[in-house]
């Protein structure tokens, strides 16, 4: 093994130490979040705490979770993120693929009307009225279909495959296969890689998403948790958690604010370390060709 020179010794130094602030400062905001979310609320209101908690108390989640409407804000996200991000991705590909073969008519005035929609995009007055005159009004699909499929997702996706050996599509077809095969046979196994770019972006756009569900579900059994979430903590609505623990809920609101975001923090938390390496290779993808 070669060895290093001074001056690559010095600049692997440089880069650890970087790498150690950018670490300590990713990971501050996250503890400190945490750290005030489990304090006594005596410590949040007097700004005492700068990283690890002072004391301890769960009274603010006891206001968040106590209510069994938080448990179904959950369910309903976890049906707007699994089913929004199943559609979308499978639109996605179907859109995608055609669009990498350059046998298709059709790719280069359709590529042209992807990238012009990704600059003027619909207006929240004539969206409402589609999503009304088609009768998805308070309804779940009212969330899920209007992020069907993004066009620069689309356009990603259409890079990726593109990047796929030409000879692989000719083989397939010498053999007799049909378009969706070649798309379910060859194109899908191997596109691994920007499905699991794809899953992560649109499930972290439908998990974050609460407007349009502030606009079209005013049935609060359909809202999904950021949603709910916004309203107790604008509106302080909860349940008498607060009081059962012998704390007023003007002790807990200031809290209240980092519980929210420890809450809708942790699934995306739980899933991203899984996903990352694939997200780095999708901000790579059209970075480099054969």
């Amino acid at each position: 093994m070669k060895r290093m020179s001074i001056g690559d010794r010095a600049v692997t130094i440089v880069n650890y130490i970087f790498c150690f602030i950018a670490a300590c400062i990713t990971a501050y905001p996250l503890i400190y979040v945490f750290s005030m979310s489990i304090s006594d609320p005596t410590a949040v209101i007097s700004n005492s705490i700068k990283l690890f908690p002072k004391g301890f108390s769960l009274a603010a989640y006891k206001m968040i979770f106590g209510s069994g409407d938080i448990w179904r804000s959950y369910y309903n996200t976890i049906i707007y993120t699994v089913g929004g991000t199943a559609i979308s991705v499978t639109l996605t590909l179907l859109a995608a693929y055609p669009l990498s073969r350059k046998q298709f008519f059709l790719r280069k005035p359709l590529s042209i009307f992807f990238l012009i929609s990704m600059f003027f995009t619909g207006t929240l007055v004539p969206m409402y009225l589609l999503i009304n005159q088609l009768g998805l009004y308070n309804t779940r699909w009212a969330i899920i279909l209007p992020t069907g499929a993004a066009a620069y997702y689309i356009v990603m996706a259409r890079t990726f495959l593109s990047t796929i050996p030409e000879s692989l599509y000719e083989s397939a077809k010498i053999d007799g296969a049909n378009e969706f095969t070649i798309l379910r046979r060859i194109f899908i196994p191997l596109s691994m890689p920007i499905m699991a770019v794809l899953i992560l972006y649109y499930a972290v756009q439908q998990w974050n998403s609460y407007f349009n569900a502030m606009v079209y579900l005013p049935n609060k059994s359909l809202q999904p948790l950021q949603l709910y979430l916004m309203k107790v903590l604008i509106n302080n609505e909860g349940t008498g958690a607060a009081g059962n623990a012998g704390m007023s809920l003007s002790m807990v609101s200031l809290q209240l604010k980092y519980v929210v975001i420890v809450v809708a923090l942790i699934p995306i938390l739980c899933v991203y370390p899984y996903l990352q390496k694939y997200f780095t290779k999708g901000m790579m993808i059209g970075a480099v060709k054969e």
